[in-house]
Parts: structure tokens; sequence; C-alpha cells
């Protein structure tokens, strides 16, 4: 696994290497990505399950207490380096069963974009059938 500053370009991945982002400012420092954005690290490692471990890392506040910066919060790149990297180390030598945790916080993380994808069909839904009820009301009245 290799973390490095984003520069703005990402290079295609490797054969059966995953890339993805970890935000390094702001309140949600630590928090990894699917999409790069201003203020990141690039991630880049073989292994499909780094994303959900770091998920975790990020979801369990350990992180909060490493942040620094009194107006905008941040995380040191090296420091983040030394938190994850005996964490990431164990999860290679965890049992299956730990493994099948990692698949189904995925799960639940693929099942909450499906979720906000059907929420904005419906506000679109709603919106479209606002104007088209306006539109016959504004029939009416005239």
């Amino acid at each position: 696994m290799t973390i490095k500053v984003y520069n703005g370009t990402t290079a295609e991945p490797q054969e059966n290497e995953t890339v993805f982002f970890i935000q390094s400012r702001g309140n949600r420092a630590g928090r990894p990505i699917r999409q790069p954005m201003p203020n990141c690290w690039e991630v880049r490692t073989y292994r499909n399950v780094d994303f959900e471990i770091l998920s975790i890392v990020y979801e369990s506040k350990i992180l909060s207490v490493f942040l620094r910066g009194s107006v905008i919060p941040f995380l040191s790149l090296e420091e983040y380096k030394k938190i994850v990297s005996p964490i990431l180390k164990k999860a290679i030598h965890e049992n299956r069963i730990i493994n099948e945790h990692y698949l189904q916080i995925r799960k639940i993380e693929e099942n909450i974009l499906h979720q906000d994808k059907i929420k904005n069909l419906l506000k679109e839904l709603k919106v479209s059938l606002s104007h088209k009820v306006y539109q016959k009301l504004e029939i009416q009245i005239l």
C-alpha cells in the first residue's frame, strides 16, 4: 500500500490495484472517499478491503485526537501512516470471519448509496408532479 499527497491527477490503476482517497483536512479528515477532492491523499493498494478497514478507523473516531490546527483541522500524512500501518498489518493476519465483516461494511455502504439515489429520484418526482399540478391550477385560475 502506498499513500501520497494527491496532486490533481491519478494514474490508471494497475491490474488488481485499488485506488481511493483520504480526506486530509477539515472536520472529516481521515475519511476514505472514492473520488478525489482538494486536500486529500491518494491510496494505492492491492487489497480491496483496505478501504473498509480505513473506514472503520475513521468511523471509530480514533483519529480525532491526532487532528491539528486551530481554524482548519488537518492530519499529518506521516502521522496517519504511523497510525494505520499497524492496523492494516494486523488485519492481514486476521481470519476469514473478520473479512466477512469488511464485506458487510461494503454492502452497507452500497445500500446507503442506493438509498440516496432513490431519495434523489423521489425528490425529482415530487418537483415534477408539483410543476404539473401548478400548471393545471394556473390554467383553471385564468
